[in-house]
């Protein structure tokens, strides 16, 4: 079964070649210019999902409507059944704060530009450990 990723940047480039990386990497994107999941679009508190909506989430940190780093609050205080070692921020300034706070949750951070062979062993490393 093909992997799922979403994809989440407000800068087009970016999302257009993190979106063609994952392609070629054989996975199934959602690519969108703003945070959203199912929690969002049916404008719920909890995740209305029974099992996680992707196999992993790569979100940019610095958005207009929210930080990516908010996102990941907002699914997480709503149930979201994806593990966090599966969601990375992928930012071009983020803090040191912001970076201790990906830490403690669990979060991979990746700062743009980023090689793309780190994101190749973070992928290794996330489904190698939970398939």
């Amino acid at each position: 079964m093909q992997k799922k990723a979403l994809v989440i940047d407000d800068d087009i480039f970016c999302l257009d070649m993190v979106e063609e990386y994952l392609s070629d990497q054989e996975f199934d994107i959602t690519a969108s210019l703003k945070p959203t999941c199912p929690m969002i679009e049916q404008n719920k508190s909890t995740c209305p999902m029974q099992a996680p909506c992707y196999d992993i989430i790569l979100s940019d940190n610095h958005m207009p409507e929210m930080t990516g780093l908010e996102f990941f609050e907002l699914q997480r205080q709503g149930g979201c059944k994806l593990a966090p070692e599966h969601k990375a921020l992928i930012s071009g300034d983020i803090s040191r704060e912001e970076q201790k706070i990906a830490a403690i949750m669990g979060y991979k951070v990746f700062h743009k530009p980023t090689p793309l062979n780190l994101i190749d062993s973070w992928l290794d490393e996330v489904f190698d450990k939970h398939g």
